[in-house]
């Protein structure tokens, strides 16, 4: 009879097991990781919006302009189209610059992950 000691540890297929979550983990990380960069400079460039002093002045068009030239200068211009995405909806004194959009991550074959962001900016508006 052998004793505890000497069978303690991880067999080969534990740690091919424990290998393959990880390897899995890691792959849809990197897959996930471009889009949340994306969002991420989609939210600074509203953010960038609302320290502009005159942007209760401005109106749909030039709102759209102002967020396209900050995505092109942070090299995100290619992944969302901001006249398809961008809307201005009045809320009685305010207005909301609202971005919502959806990306479609391929993950392998046919299967695909579904990301949505929405964000939003409230600001004065000018009557």
């Amino acid at each position: 009879m052998q004793s505890r000691k000497l069978q303690s540890g991880m067999t080969m297929w534990g740690l091919l097991f424990v290998l393959g979550v990880l390897a899995f983990t890691l792959f849809i990380f990197f897959k996930l990781l471009p889009p949340y960069i994306t969002d991420s400079k989609v939210s600074s460039a509203l953010l960038s919006l609302s320290k502009k002093p005159d942007v209760d002045t401005m109106n749909l068009a030039q709102i759209k302009e102002s967020v396209r030239k900050t995505l092109e200068i942070d090299n995100a211009d290619n992944d969302i189209d901001v006249n398809k995405v961008l809307t201005l909806e009045p809320r009685g004194k305010m207005k909301v610059v609202r971005i919502n959009y959806e990306a479609v991550v391929p993950i392998a074959g046919n299967i695909s992950a579904l990301l949505t962001f929405d964000h939003s900016l409230e600001v004065k508006s000018v009557e």
